[in-house]
C-alpha cells in the first residue's frame, strides 16, 4: 500500500510545482489575453469563452468512446465492456464531466468576484485543466496510478478557487 501512495505522491508533487509556476507567472504567460470590460455580462462571457477547453477535453473522450461500435464486446453499449481501453475512456469521460462542472461553477464565481485585472487566472486555469485532462487520460491508459499528475493539475486550481470563493462568502468580514 505504501508503495502505491509513494507512486501517487511522485505524480502529485510535479503537478503541484507546475500549477504553482503557472500561478506565479500567469501575467507573463497570458499577457496576450484580452481581459473583458468590467461588466457582469462581459465577465461571464469571458469565463464561458474559456470553458471551451474543458468542453473540448470532454468532447475528445466522447468521440473516442463513441467508437465503441467498432470494439468487440462493447457494441451492445454495456457499461462494463470487456475492452480495457474503452472502460478507461468511459471512466475518463465521467471524471472529466465532473471536473468540468466543478470548474464551470468556480470560474463563473471568479468571473464575478475577482477584480477585472485578476481575471487572467481563468485562462491559466483553463490551460491547466486541458493539460491536466490530457495527462490524466494518457496516464490512466498506461497505469491507474499514473493518472495522479493529471488529476492534481486539473483539480488543484478548482479547489483553490472554491476555497477562495468560500472564504470570500463566509469568512470575509
Amino acid at each position: 500500500m505504501f508503495r502505491k501512495q509513494l507512486i501517487a505522491f511522485s505524480g502529485a508533487v510535479p503537478a503541484l510545482v507546475v500549477v504553482l509556476l503557472v500561478w506565479r507567472y500567469r501575467p507573463q504567460l497570458f499577457a496576450h489575453v484580452t481581459l473583458p470590460a468590467d461588466t457582469a455580462a462581459d465577465r461571464l462571457a469571458f469565463a464561458v469563452h474559456w470553458l471551451l477547453l474543458p468542453g473540448l477535453t470532454l468532447l475528445a473522450g466522447i468521440v473516442v468512446a463513441g467508437r465503441r461500435g467498432f470494439v468487440k464486446g462493447a457494441i451492445e453499449g454495456t457499461r462494463t465492456p470487456d475492452n480495457y481501453n474503452l472502460e478507461i475512456n468511459l471512466r475518463y469521460n465521467t471524471n472529466t464531466l465532473e471536473q468540468a462542472v466543478l470548474a464551470a461553477f468556480a470560474w463563473l464565481g471568479l468571473a464575478l468576484a475577482l477584480p477585472v485585472g485578476e481575471l487572467i487566472v481563468i485562462p491559466a486555469m483553463a490551460v491547466l485543466f486541458a493539460v491536466g485532462r490530457v495527462t490524466f487520460w494518457i496516464g490512466y491508459m498506461l497505469h491507474p496510478l499514473a493518472r495522479t499528475f493529471g488529476m492534481v493539475m486539473t483539480v488543484l486550481p478548482t479547489l483553490a478557487a472554491y476555497g477562495w470563493l468560500t472564504w470570500r462568502m463566509f469568512g470575509k468580514t
